[in-house]
């Protein structure tokens, strides 16, 4: 048992970290937020619906490039390692099949936290951002626009001194300036009056809709990691985006058909809703989730997870690993 643990836990650090190194984790990053830091400079014609209107564009860029990174990481962490052979290295310990699967889950899901860590406040700022109709807000614009570059200046500077790996360092910089310049924005006036708490200017709604898109992800990484045991990494994609599209229609291709058809009743339970996970409604309306809300929805992803690493690990047991 200690030896599974031992194994799990080393092999969980090691997908994180090099995950962390890829210059794609770094570039899908880096172009998330600065996207974000740009949406209020390039949104016209909000109709004093500003701050909504940004939060529901920077929610989906927190949701559609997850689903890319999540799909690509995991080609890289199964499908290329089975290819290359580094995956029969490891195996050959010996290393169960289950413990090593499982465990490159938990590195890519670590990966996949510190992505929505970024932009979870990434997207709350680019709202705060345009609080204030037909404003820009610079005292938080401003330290948001200079996230990216003080990352990739550091860096630079780091890289050169240290020789250390440039994308992890600008990852880790990006995720500090990026939780600095979010610390220093929930401090800022709004119309001249200061905030009698932190935060308390930023569209609220969006810390739970934040939260659910990140759980989303980590089901996305799971469907992508089980897919990635036997497809590369262009068909894990388009699996991987073929179950996110129709998860999002699930009701709409599903939900009339399921009391007439079985099958209609048995894909409506097979494939993932997304919907559950996407609070635009919340944001636009400014409605506060309910707890119990939340929790139905952990539940739901907490189901479908297992299901997904199982059969993830039934397939990965009987995949071909090339020597």
């Amino acid at each position: 048992m200690r030896r599974h643990v031992q194994t799990f836990l080393a092999v969980a650090g090691l997908t994180t970290r090099e995950m962390v190194r890829q210059p794609l984790t770094l570039l899908v990053t880096a172009c998330a937020v600065a996207v974000a830091a740009l949406l209020p400079l390039l949104t016209t014609h909000t109709l004093d619906e500003g701050e909504k209107i940004i939060a529901d564009n920077a929610l989906a860029l927190h949701f559609f490039l997850g689903l890319f990174l999540a799909a690509m990481s995991a080609s890289h962490a199964m499908s290329a390692e089975l290819r290359r052979g580094t995956a029969a290295a490891v195996l050959a310990k010996p290393v169960d099949r289950a413990v090593f699967f499982l465990a490159k889950y938990a590195g890519l899901a670590a990966g996949m936290a510190m992505y929505s860590a970024i932009l979870a406040p990434a997207t709350l700022m680019a709202a705060r951002v345009v609080a204030v109709p037909f404003f820009w807000d610079w005292r938080v614009e401003i330290p948001f626009l200079c996230t990216v570059p003080l990352a990739l200046l550091g860096a630079a500077a780091a890289n050169f001194l240290t020789r250390r790996s440039f994308a992890s360092l600008t990852w880790y910089l990006l995720l500090l300036f990026v939780l600095g310049a979010f610390v220093a924005g929930g401090w800022q006036p709004k119309e001249g009056i200061a905030p009698e708490r932190f935060g308390a200017f930023y569209l609220r709604p969006m810390f739970a809709a934040n939260g659910l898109i990140a759980v989303a992800l980590l089901v996305l990484t799971a469907i992508a990691l089980a897919a990635s045991t036997r497809l590369e990494a262009v068909p894990t994609m388009v699996l991987s985006a073929g179950v996110f599209l129709v998860g999002l229609v699930s009701d709409h291709l599903f939900a009339g058909r399921a009391d007439r058809w079985w099958w209609a009743g048995a894909l409506r339970a097979v494939v993932p809703n997304w919907q559950h996970f996407w609070l635009a409604d919340a944001v636009l309306l400014d409605a506060p989730v309910p707890p119990s809300y939340i929790v139905a929805v952990l539940g739901y992803a907490a189901a479908y997870l297992i299901g997904i690493l199982a059969v993830g690990i039934v397939m990965f047991r009987s995949a071909e690993v090339k020597t």
